[in-house]
C-alpha cells in the first residue's frame, strides 16, 4: 500500500534520509543530469543548499518499492527584481510555499503525482498558505491540464532552488483534486517505518 510520509528534515530517520538522497540522485542527478555542488557531494546521493533542518518533505513509500516519489516544501520568497515593494504585484505577497524536488514513479502508480500534489496543497492550506510555487516541467503541466488542476504559468527566476526553470503558481484550493483524494491521510515516519526511528542531526549542513 502506498503511503505518504510527512516529516521535517530534522526529524527524518537516518535510514530514510539516506534512501531519499539515493532516490533524488537517481531521479535528478543521474536521470535529469543536474550537477551537484562539490561541497554537498556524497557518492550516490543528491542534496542541495536548501536542505535545511526546517524544510518539510512529503515522501511516497511502499514496503515493496521503498521511496516512489517526493516533494519538498519550504517558505517562498519573492525574487529581488529591483522594484520598490509598492511596485510589485500584490498577488505574489500572499502567503506562499515553494514546492521543489517534485517527483513520482509513474510506472508504479500513474496517479501518484496527483496524490503527492494533493497532499502538498492540503498541508499548505492547513498551514494558512494560499499558493505553492513550483518549477514547471512538461510532465507537471501536462498532468495539470489533463486533470483540471488550477495553475498560473510564470516566468523563470521565481523558484529559488531551481532558478533556471520556468515556474507555475498553484492555488491551494483545488476542487478536482479534493474530489479524488479527500480523506487520504499522511503518516509519520514512525508509523510507516517503526524500526527505523533514529533521527539524524543536520546541524553540520547548516540551517
Amino acid at each position: 500500500m502506498m503511503k505518504i510520509i510527512q516529516t521535517k528534515l530534522k526529524d527524518m530517520p537516518s535510514s530514510l534520509l539516506v534512501e531519499l538522497g539515493s532516490y533524488r540522485y537517481s531521479v535528478f542527478a543521474r536521470g535529469e543530469g543536474w550537477s551537484i555542488p562539490s561541497r554537498l557531494s556524497t557518492p550516490g546521493q543528491e542534496y542541495d543548499r536548501f536542505d535545511r533542518s526546517d524544510v518539510t518533505w512529503l515522501i511516497a513509500w511502499t514496503a515493496q518499492h521503498g521511496i516512489c516519489g517526493c516533494a519538498r516544501l519550504m517558505e517562498w520568497h519573492e525574487p529581488d527584481t529591483g522594484l520598490a515593494p509598492e511596485s510589485r504585484s500584490s498577488k505574489t505577497q500572499l502567503p506562499a510555499w515553494e514546492m521543489s524536488r517534485f517527483s513520482a514513479r509513474l510506472e508504479i502508480d500513474s496517479e501518484l503525482p496527483l496524490s503527492i500534489l494533493w497532499h502538498c496543497v492540503q498541508l499548505a492550506e492547513q498551514s494558512g498558505i494560499r499558493f505553492l510555487y513550483s518549477a514547471a516541467t512538461p510532465m507537471l503541466e501536462h498532468m495539470f491540464e489533463k486533470n483540471q488542476v488550477v495553475y498560473e504559468p510564470l516566468t523563470a527566476g521565481v523558484i529559488q532552488s531551481e532558478d533556471n526553470l520556468f515556474a507555475v503558481r498553484i492555488p491551494v484550493h483545488q476542487p478536482h483534486l479534493a474530489e479524488k483524494f479527500r480523506g487520504a491521510r499522511r503518516f509519520s515516519p514512525e508509523e510507516v517505518l517503526p524500526t527505523l526511528g533514529v533521527s539524524v542531526s543536520w546541524g553540520s549542513r547548516g540551517r
